[in-house]
């Protein structure tokens, strides 16, 4: 039986990853591809983008130029590319349930840290968050639907709001106005508005973000709120238009799904963002 043209081969790689070199018989670069695979998984969220893809391309290119030791027919090669493709599904699954998963911001609440439409890598290990971790977890209100937003404060901490100031066990959380024109875009009822904006530099715990204020909002202090244990208060870097803590309450630990990381798409700035 004749091995399937090269453009064939590329096509099965590309769908079922390492199965042209498990079918051709070249099992030590199948072995090779697999672990370099696995360690990408493993490393998720610090890896960039462009190097997962990297990886595809070079395995495929592998894949056209090998010369196979077994003689297999098309059809062999299309099933140990099925056999690839279910295998890679639980894996996926494994992973995404107990490592690392990928999350598409849906909304501006996070802006300027996180754009509407930014894919995310959080990583799922991490779900015990420090003061200033962006997190995922579920709305307490609606369990089934998943939000992001900052901790600022953790169980036992006392937060509360003096208009647009943050204050955190009785100190105010240092911040620094930041003097450039301030503006974004958002989208409101299906349409796409320009909100002029004020923006700070808060530092909590030694870590620095950026939040913003719409001007044309009237400040709105909120009372003092211990925060429960295995509790975390959470709010928008985009102020005036987040839902969270002030809201609806605290985040129970056992809803916290991860830590946020890196944004891997767009490529906007450097490779694999850092969220901070």
């Amino acid at each position: 039986m004749k091995a399937p043209p090269r453009l064939l081969r590329a096509l099965f790689a590309w769908l079922g990853y390492s199965s042209v070199h498990w079918v051709a018989g070249r099992y030590r670069r199948a072995i090779f591809w697999d672990l370099l695979l696995l360690a990408v998984f493993a490393a998720a969220v610090w890896v960039p983008f462009w190097a997962i893809l990297a990886l595809l391309v070079a395995q495929i290119a592998d894949a056209v130029v090998i010369t196979p030791r077994r003689e297999r027919g098309t059809g062999i090669y299309a099933l140990g590319m099925l056999v690839a493709i279910c295998i890679g599904v639980l894996v996926q699954v494994s992973v995404r349930g107990a490592w690392v998963e990928a999350f598409k911001m849906p909304s501006g609440s996070m802006i300027p840290t996180l754009a509407v439409g930014d894919h995310l890598w959080i990583s799922k290990t991490a779900r015990t968050p420090a003061r200033g971790d962006v997190i995922v977890f579920r709305y307490p209100k609606e369990p089934d639907k998943d939000f992001i937003k900052r901790v600022v404060a953790v169980g036992g901490d006392t937060i509360e709001l003096r208009d647009q100031e943050l204050v955190v066990n009785g100190k105010p959380v240092a911040r620094t106005h930041v003097d450039a024109p301030c503006e974004y875009e958002d989208d409101y009822e299906g349409t796409r508005q320009k909100h002029r904006c004020d923006a700070w530099d808060e530092t909590l715990d030694g870590r620095t973000w950026r939040v913003i204020f719409d001007i044309n909002r009237t400040p709105h202090p909120y009372a003092p709120v211990t925060v429960p244990a295995d509790s975390y208060y959470v709010l928008g870097d985009n102020r005036d238009n987040s839902h969270d803590s002030r809201f609806w309450g605290e985040v129970p630990a056992a809803l916290v799904k991860g830590t946020a990381r890196t944004v891997w798409w767009p490529l906007r700035g450097p490779f694999n963002r850092p969220i901070r």
